[in-house]
């Protein structure tokens, strides 16, 4: 089962502030920016070592299938980091093997809840000022002296 996890432009501009009302035009861009660290922060957390016991975290690599089939899609204003595997969310939420209420329970391994709290809105913001209004300009802005 596809797991998704969703970064929108009006929610982003929401968490920096109405006064990044400039965000429009290159939404897209840190909207991406922000999906893609939100991708590199769960594949981190997907790349445990093959001889670790079940249940572990970071999730060990056994097949790559896992590792694998982690993706990004961007739209106008928004980008969707997935993982396209089968047992995305059993992991993600953790379960019970073969549904069999007697086994063990495999824990829950919350690589996206993890990694959109570890992605770093400021670096990206910081990272769009710099691309969108260029670091002479935005220097100028922060001294006063332009718009």
């Amino acid at each position: 089962m596809r797991m998704n996890l969703t970064i929108n432009a009006a929610d982003v501009q929401r968490v920096l502030g109405s006064a990044e009302t400039a965000i429009t035009p290159s939404r897209d861009w840190l909207v991406r920016h922000l999906a893609m660290q939100a991708e590199t922060e769960a594949l981190k957390r997907a790349q445990g070592p093959n001889s670790a016991p079940a249940g572990a975290y970071p999730i060990p690599v056994r097949t790559g299938k896992f590792f694998g089939a982690f993706g990004v899609e961007t739209r106008a204003g928004s980008a969707i980091v997935f993982n396209a595997s089968e047992y995305a969310r059993p992991l993600h939420d953790g379960f019970r093997p073969y549904g069999n209420p007697r086994a063990t329970p495999i824990p829950a391994r919350p690589y996206f809840s993890d990694a959109l709290d570890a992605v770093d809105i400021d670096a990206a913001h910081a990272a769009w000022e710099h691309r969108w209004l260029g670091a002479a300009d935005w220097g100028a802005m922060l001294a006063g002296g332009g718009a």
